[in-house]
């Protein structure tokens, strides 16, 4: 039956649409004749647990000390569901921790490790002959259910090479790296780009060649001797080489993207992003990859694929930012070939939007576009390197709206630099524009690692300490030394709410 390969799909993420990256590996491995099926154990694992599992069995435990605790809570219960061990604060704490060897076996306390005694996954592995196992490790919520699941193969079907890959992996490398004995749970992992590391991984391995000269590939530490893993980078994936996605053997139906039987899928036309310059991007940590998008054609033909094969009526864009160019070829594409199917995407308020441009989109079926807003205040925009400016956010998001586009724009509060009334600025721009905006998402800013904030904290006025105990951090705390702290951020968001609460009832009252 030849040489194959199983791609995973780890707890606890999103339910909302199927992730990009399985599907676009194993297209790539078909593609080039390479057995590869894929697995959504985040799907599957949905309703495992029990209610108040974490509050009723670890109070008082040693891991009760990892999880986020309710200061206010006078009975010191863990006010937490379902979802505590996938927790950013609990994640990056075990990982660090003593006892994270004792959870990841813990038969009572890991869910994870319960989850998967009962899923049949290492039945299927052992039955389905697989060589090669990829977890694809998305979120800082999937690192613990992931390190699990290796753990749980390397002990009992050792022949199979495991290998991680996601953009944790990528983040994180270093950290990884640094603690060596996680390679117990892994024989390899690819970071950034997979398609041409994971395909030359499988074809070495199904020829028992030696892994370490593949780029993109860092080979584990199984031996008795550890050694520093040989990487190379490799050059960036072309775009229009990379094939249709393919989502065979995921639960299409059971995503909460697909309504009244809908099924939703999530595509991508570009990656990494034309502007690249947000101080504090989450989605592209540094080194950035370079801006490559896929021929229009070729876009317009893989929906026709995708609405063909498996019935898809809708499609979330995954780009970091679909550029005014991309987004007119596309539609004109779409609407030469036929292509009856609505789609969504993420995108800059870019100068290069307009009225025109947009009804094109509508007519291509374009339904919703999310902006990353974040600030009115131009001040703070420009110490960004935003690119935004207020007047042409206005013009941007009305022509949208009065397109027939819903518009969702990505609010950020409590930025560097951003003092209150900067803030009060976002707020009077927002209850203003009410009337164009379909929703807005406010998020209060925190500070990531592995970007331009992070790398020159004192350009963008804030200050942190360098915490070295919690390599695995995510949400580093931070002063922001000239602007507002978290409750005047929280204020704001309050102030927002009740303006756009009386301007409703004041419009229904038709009050002007």
């Amino acid at each position: 039956m030849g040489f194959k390969t199983l791609l995973s799909i780890p707890p606890d993420y999103d339910h909302n649409f199927p992730p990009l990256g399985t599907p676009a590996l194993s297209a790539y491995l078909k593609k080039n004749g390479m057995a590869c099926a894929q697995t959504d154990l985040n799907i599957a694992y949905r309703g495992f647990i029990p209610d108040n599992f974490f509050s009723d069995k670890l109070e008082g435990r040693c891991y009760s000390a990892f999880l986020p605790r309710d200061e206010s809570s006078r009975s010191g219960q863990l006010p937490y569901g379902n979802h505590t061990n996938s927790s950013f604060y609990f994640c990056e704490r075990l990982l660090s921790s003593e006892y994270l060897w004792r959870y990841l076996e813990d038969r009572d306390e890991n869910t994870f490790y319960k989850f998967y005694e009962t899923s049949g996954i290492l039945d299927r592995l052992k039955k389905d002959d697989i060589g090669l196992f990829g977890i694809s490790v998305i979120s800082p919520t999937q690192a613990i259910a992931s390190l699990t699941l290796g753990l749980l193969i390397k002990k009992h079907l050792p022949h199979i090479h495991v290998t991680i890959g996601g953009q944790w992996v990528t983040l994180y490398r270093d950290a990884i790296l640094e603690k060596k004995e996680l390679f117990r749970c892994f024989d390899s992992m690819i970071v950034f780009e997979g398609e041409s590391a994971l395909l030359e991984l499988a074809r070495r391995l199904e020829t028992k060649r030696d892994i370490s000269s593949i780029p993109n590939v860092i080979e584990g530490f199984r031996k008795k001797t550890v050694s520093v893993p040989i990487f190379r980078a490799t050059s960036d994936e072309d775009m229009n080489s990379l094939p249709c996605p393919n989502f065979d053997g995921l639960p299409l139906r059971e995503y909460n993207g697909c309504n009244d039987g809908r099924i939703s899928l999530t595509y991508e036309t570009s990656r990494g992003c034309y502007w690249s310059k947000c101080a504090y991007c989450v989605d592209l940590p540094l080194p950035k990859p370079s801006y490559r998008r896929k021929d229009p054609k070729l876009v317009a033909k893989d929906m026709r694929q995708l609405k063909e094969r498996y019935g898809a009526k809708y499609l979330l864009f995954g780009d970091p930012g679909l550029s005014p160019r991309q987004m007119r070829e596309i539609s004109e594409e779409i609407l030469k070939d036929g292509v009856e199917m609505e789609w969504w995407t993420m995108a800059r308020l870019d100068p290069g939007f307009d009225r025109k441009l947009f009804e094109l989109a509508h007519k291509a079926g374009l339904r919703q576009v999310n902006f990353g807003f974040e600030s009115a205040n131009d001040r703070v925009c420009k110490l960004l390197d935003k690119g935004n400016y207020r007047d042409r956010s206005s013009r941007i998001i009305k022509d949208c709206a009065l397109s027939g586009i819903k518009v969702d724009l990505q609010t950020m509060i409590g930025l560097p630099d951003e003092n209150f009334q900067d803030g009060l600025d976002t707020v009077d721009f927002l209850v203003s524009h009410k009337e164009f905006i379909d929703n807005t998402t406010f998020n209060t800013y925190y500070l990531t690692p592995f970007n331009f904030v992070h790398q020159n904290p004192e350009k963008y006025g804030i200050e942190y300490d360098k915490d070295k105990s919690l390599p695995f951090g995510f949400f580093i705390p931070f002063k922001n030394k000239r602007g507002m702290d978290k409750d005047q951020a929280e204020l704001l968001q309050k102030i927002y709410h009740s303006m756009v609460s009386a301007k409703t009832r004041r419009e229904t009252a038709g009050i002007c």
